[in-house]
């Protein structure tokens, strides 16, 4: 069977594309199998998915839209998540793939590029586990790097534009997006072939492109700097000891850490699959590898400089994952100038093994985590049972609440799975007060850790909002643990704020 693959691969490359849509697909159904529990992120996307706003807090708003649409087309479920992550993980390849072709006509080097995405554990590991807008992302990256390698190669008007708009939405990705455009401008500067691409005056369309998608959001910025930017500066400052040296110095060393181990498993992959000839590729170069390895290289100095302008003592992997996806071109177009690609055939072939190893077996690392973990009492955060609790007590009552107030974005998320036509409010988003109407039924929850009092932030969010919280009459339910054969259960409290079945 490995023979029939590696002949397989090596007389057509391009069928690596069906093996990174196997990956993706089958990521889709493990998740959805494996529990209806969700991670932070997730929990985030389905209670902010009832509002479609300009700034959603510290994040930019481009994934939330995408999740958004979403959802609002199939319903607020795990498939409706991981549905839009693994379709954003596999397009980041796909234009990985399609930068390669614009600067090389040998297909295997372009599938290498591919495949080589998935062997960056911020692609296989990290977003698998629990992220959504650094998915978001890779995918502007990759469709920023395909734009602008076009735009070198074979200039033309929709090539600048398609660059400008990959731009819009990678800045309303995630804010760190701006170093790579910043990056890939100063990487072109030495080479004067690439230059004048930069003063061609289809440049317009670029920067007019990107401003119109950039704008709405912009404004938002402007209004509310302090919510856009100083959850991510404190995180960037964790651990911080006060001491300037110190601290600047731990955040390069961060910086150092997370580059290595980001870069590491891929440049062992391809150790594996080209041999020697990685390492003798390291003295062959193009136009474009000079171009990519310094853009690469720019990337993590324009972060070091950031790093220590801000104080940062910690630059983890995630924040790296865009500008490591610049190193599959890197060593791919590398290994190509050197010629290894022909002198090894079936080097593509050899690579797909170790990165099948860490990419499905990761998948299968997480679902033997909750199917397995519960044998030991060890439960993941997604198996947290808010999801059961909440449609348990939904089935009290036939009629449904008119809003249901939740404790925390994991029970608010629970909630909109379980009742999506329901308003879900919450105290730590201010604009979810408005649907609360001491007129209508409604439903209070909260986890049972702490008593079965109401925690103070919740009781003052519903007595500001004119829910009498003395009428209130709690319950407590007991809900299993999935997998743990009901040996191990999570308490949880409720409250009707008035009973659905006394409006009648």
């Amino acid at each position: 069977m490995l023979h029939r693959l590696r002949d397989s691969l090596t007389r057509k490359p391009e069928r690596v594309l069906w093996l990174i849509a196997a990956y993706c697909l089958a990521a889709i159904v493990l998740r959805v199998l494996r529990t209806e529990g969700l991670q932070a992120d997730e929990s985030e996307q389905i209670f902010m998915s009832q509002y479609l706003l300009l700034g959603y807090g510290r994040q930019p708003p481009f994934y939330n839209w995408l999740q958004y649409g979403v959802i609002h087309l199939i319903g607020p479920s795990v498939f409706a998540l991981t549905l839009l992550k693994n379709s954003l993980l596999f397009l980041s390849c796909v234009f990985i793939g399609l930068a390669v072709k614009q600067v090389s006509e040998q297909k295997d080097v372009a599938a290498a590029a591919m495949l080589s995405v998935l062997a960056l554990p911020a692609v296989s590991v990290l977003s698998q586990r629990d992220l959504s807008h650094a998915v978001a992302l890779l995918f502007c990256v990759s469709l920023f790097l395909y734009g602008f390698f076009g735009a070198l190669k074979r200039p033309a008007l929709w090539r600048y534009a398609l660059t400008g708009f990959a731009i819009g939405i990678g800045v309303i990705s995630k804010y760190n997006f701006i170093v790579v455009p910043i990056a890939a401008i100063l990487a072109i500067l030495p080479d004067a072939e690439l230059r004048r691409r930069l003063f061609d005056r289809r440049l317009v369309a670029t920067i007019v492109v990107a401003g119109l998608i950039c704008l709405p959001h912009a404004l938002w910025f402007l209004n509310n700097i302090d919510v856009a930017t100083t959850d991510t500066i404190e995180e960037m400052r964790d651990d911080s000891s006060g001491n300037f040296i110190v601290d600047r110095l731990d955040g390069l060393l961060s910086l150092i850490t997370s580059a290595v181990e980001g870069a590491l498993p891929l440049i062992l992959f391809m150790a594996i699959a080209f041999g020697s000839e990685l390492w003798a590729s390291r003295g062959t170069e193009t136009l474009w590898t000079r171009m990519t390895g310094r853009m690469f290289l720019l990337c993590l100095v324009i972060v070091g400089l950031i790093s220590v302008g801000v104080g940062a003592t910690n630059i983890s992997q995630k924040w790296l994952s865009p500008f490591l996806l610049i190193l599959p071109l890197y060593l791919c177009l590398k290994i190509e100038a050197a010629g290894a690609f022909a002198r090894r055939p079936h080097g593509l072939a050899i690579m797909v093994l170790p990165t099948a190893l860490l990419t499905f077996g990761f998948l299968l690392y997480l679902t033997a985590g909750n199917v397995l973990g519960p044998l030991h009492g060890k439960y993941q955060k997604d198996s947290f049972p808010s999801v059961p609790f909440v449609r348990q007590v939904l089935a009290e009552e036939n009629n449904p609440p008119d809003f249901i107030v939740a404790d925390g974005m994991t029970l608010a998320a629970a909630a909109r799975i379980n009742a999506p036509q329901t308003g879900i409010a919450q105290p730590g988003f201010a604009r979810s007060a408005s649907i609360l109407s001491p007129q209508h039924s409604g439903l209070v929850i909260w986890s049972g850790a702490k008593g079965p009092d109401l925690p103070p932030a919740l009781g003052e969010f519903l007595r500001v909002n004119g829910i009498d919280t003395d009428a209130l009459i709690t319950k407590t339910m007991a809900v299993a643990y999935p997998f743990s054969g009901g040996r191990d259960t999570e308490q949880f409290n409720y409250a009707w704020t008035a009973y659905p079945s006394d409006q009648n």
